[in-house]
């Protein structure tokens, strides 16, 4: 039936699809298939619309330049699914620390880290790349996050499989932003956008506390800061030179 179809059931019966994805009834096909879907529709709607509907709608972004279509997907195929896969690793390493214990106490940690981290290439960024320090941190947080999904080998998947899924609300947001073009209205751009980010976040959220038994209050402490560690390492790779600002851009804007 229609209902047990995995987007529809992620988006309409969340809790029961977390629980698929958690007891590991749900294969990698449909996560899969709707990631590459979005980007592949995140990369022609960054490519088809015109710069000035952008700057009108305020976006914080500009569409990379020089960028088409063919270039968007392949940089954003493996460029978005790194980016996920840390993100998942960093949920992953945060959520045990954070489920014992009081949150006061224990949320500064990750986070500290986090600052540290996007502190440290921030203060490099304008120097001659980042320099053996700068490879030499990139390398540690790889190796914290490959410790970290390698620790959690029953948490992980399940977790990078809804990260993947939830690309369902990317999919509904271009479709929203592409209505939005043709209809030359930049506010309802702008608000899809951070409508369906904010809908992702919660799922996500949602999805953490399924997976690694959570309360809803520490798989949000978990997701913020592995979220802004994912995009901090991001930031890494650009300061060290492996990412250019069209492609780092890009992947921000998808």
């Amino acid at each position: 039936m229609l209902k047990d179809i995995f987007p529809v059931k992620l988006v309409a019966a969340p809790s029961a699809a977390f629980a698929d994805i958690a007891g590991g009834r749900t294969g990698w096909a449909w996560p899969l298939a709707l990631y590459a879907a979005s980007i592949f529709s995140s990369s022609l709607l960054l490519t088809l619309v015109p710069a000035d509907f952008l700057a009108r709608a305020s976006t914080d972004l500009p569409a990379p330049a020089g960028l088409g279509l063919g270039a968007c997907v392949a940089a954003g195929l493996p460029g978005g699914f790194i980016f996920n896969a840390f993100f998942c690793a960093l949920i992953a390493a945060f959520s045990p620390f954070l489920r014992s214990g009081r949150l006061m106490f224990r949320l500064p940690v990750p986070a500290a880290g986090v600052g540290v981290y996007a502190l440290f290439f921030i203060f490099r960024f304008n120097s001659a790349g980042g320099g053996a320090a700068g490879w030499l941190a990139a390398a540690a947080a790889l190796a914290f996050a490959g410790w970290a999904a390698l620790r959690a080998r029953g948490a992980y998947p399940a977790l990078l499989k809804i990260l993947l899924g939830l690309c369902v609300f990317v999919l509904a947001s271009d479709l929203v932003c592409a209505a939005a073009v043709l209809a030359d209205a930049p506010r309802v751009y702008k608000y899809a956008e951070y409508l369906f980010a904010f809908l992702s976040i919660g799922w996500l959220i949602k999805g953490t506390s399924a997976v690694c038994g959570l309360s809803d209050a520490k798989a949000f402490t978990a997701v913020l800061p592995a979220l802004l560690g994912a995009a901090a390492f991001a930031f890494s790779l650009l300061t060290l030179g492996l990412l250019s600002p069209q492609v780092f851009q890009m992947l921000l804007l998808m």
